[in-house]
């Protein structure tokens, strides 16, 4: 009987963990990439985002891409700020606590590059 609950507890967990990532994953809890493509800073935020493309990447420095970021932070909307401030702190100061969740502000970043830049290939995002 306590094998039961315990496999019954371990799936209850699976299922709410899976639950609350997809919805704090949910284009809901993200910024507005549609508004956002229709706003007058999105034509210079794609502008500043060109060098982080895939094809011209290898040419971008470590430096080079942090400072691009920077750039783009000051363009992006309010609600993915915190994401590009993450990633700026990792490029800044790298600390093995926080590199799942730089990680994860790095792919959030990226993912709203390419929804908001058609032209704009990260590699690594588009599904």
């Amino acid at each position: 009987m306590a094998k039961f609950w315990t496999i019954s507890g371990v799936t209850v967990a699976a299922i709410a963990a899976f639950l609350a990532v997809f919805v704090l994953r949910s284009e809901k809890s993200g910024p507005d990439v549609s508004e956002f493509r229709s706003s007058q800073k999105r034509p210079e935020f794609c502008k500043e985002a060109e060098p982080l493309d895939f094809s011209r990447s290898t040419q971008l420095s470590a430096h080079r891409r942090a400072h691009v970021v920077e750039d783009l932070r000051k363009l992006a909307p309010d609600d993915i700020a915190a994401e590009f401030d993450r990633l700026i702190a990792w490029y800044e100061h790298p600390d093995e606590a926080e590199r799942d969740r730089s990680r994860q502000a790095s792919v959030r970043v990226g993912e709203f590059i390419e929804r908001s830049c058609d032209e704009i290939n990260l590699g690594g995002i588009r599904g």
